[in-house]
């Protein structure tokens, strides 16, 4: 695995590089950032090159060490994966007397914790006492998507690394380097991928459906702003089917009306679905304001109010009535 094989994160590359070619390294890193954002890609890249015999600047590849990191059989490096909904204090207790053991073949251990956050109080207070007295011989990276769900005394001992969303650019560049796209879907994908090359990379493969469920929610967001009231009461079936996905549905109603306001505003060049002008010119025709952000903050506030378990039907149907108001 090379660092230039991951995309975007150039900050975090640089930092993880110098700190083993100046021999300065934490005993404990936190990467933190959402799901599918590579954290455990360069977690492991970076193992990698710890263990490299010939490190310069990307891990060598040819070495028996790096040999058997990319094939996941090095004995010094120890990745945590649990399946359950929490790490227990059991199997902290495993992995604590692992950190205590010499290396096998080299002269450190490296362990990669998926989803720390998931360890119980009990686990985490267990684990700090590690964190206050680390072997020297060992190195830990601990994966989070949260690091608000970690205890504030885990994340005090650690050097926390935070990956940030990676530009459009870069990942619209990386689908048409990388797979047959032209560069109006590679776009397309990049926009709607939300600074995660995974997900652009899900959305290319068709595991993330985002796309086929644009074109279903631009219908009925088409029928909600033509419609009279009666419409909310009619889609509420619908809504509620869609409970799992409403965070899609939400984001792409944002995504549509971003693209509204620009085409009011005479910025065809930054719409993200061109593909669909003509019904974008359709509904900007009918949008009463120049500006979306109102709508939009709104939008994103009823994102928040789902998360916090509030009355879901009365939500939406309140969300409903508002972009009715905002195109009559």
């Amino acid at each position: 695995m090379q660092y230039s094989q991951v995309v975007g994160q150039n900050e975090i590359k640089q930092s993880l590089i110098s700190g083993i070619e100046q021999n300065k390294l934490s005993h404990c890193y936190l990467f933190e950032g959402p799901k599918d954002m590579g954290k455990f890609k360069l977690a492991v890249t970076f193992a990698q090159s710890l263990f490299c015999n010939n490190f310069n600047q990307e891990p060598c590849e040819n070495c028996n060490d790096c040999i058997k990191v990319s094939t996941m059989n090095h004995p010094d490096l120890h990745i945590l994966d649990v399946e359950e909904k929490t790490i227990k204090r059991e199997v902290v207790d495993e992995l604590i007397n692992d950190i205590y053991k010499k290396p096998y073949e080299s002269s450190r251990k490296v362990f990669i914790i998926k989803n720390a956050h998931l360890m119980t109080v009990q686990a985490a207070n267990t684990f700090l006492k590690t964190l206050e007295e680390p072997p020297k011989d060992t190195i830990i990276i601990l994966l989070t998507t949260n690091i608000n769900l970690l205890l504030p005394t885990i994340v005090s001992r650690c050097q926390v690394v935070k990956f940030k969303n990676i530009s459009t650019k870069e990942i619209q560049k990386y689908l048409m380097n990388n797979y047959e796209v032209d560069d109006a879907k590679a776009s397309l994908i990049a926009n709607y991928s939300n600074g995660i090359l995974n997900k652009a990379v899900n959305i290319i493969n068709d595991k993330d459906e985002i796309l086929s469920k644009r074109s279903e929610i631009i219908n009925v967001f088409d029928k909600i702003i033509k419609s009279d009231e009666e419409i909310i009461f009619n889609l509420e079936n619908y809504f509620e089917e869609q409970k799992d996905n409403i965070d899609a549905i939400i984001e792409i109603m944002m995504l549509w009306i971003r693209d509204i306001t620009y085409l009011k505003n005479n910025l065809k060049n930054l719409l993200i679905n061109k593909d669909l002008i003509d019904l974008l010119y359709e509904h900007s025709f009918l949008f009463k304001k120049n500006s979306g952000d109102d709508i939009i903050n709104y939008l994103q506030k009823v994102s928040d109010y789902i998360k916090s378990n509030v009355n879901y039907k009365l939500t939406i149907d309140k969300m409903l009535l508002k972009i009715q108001e905002e195109f009559k």
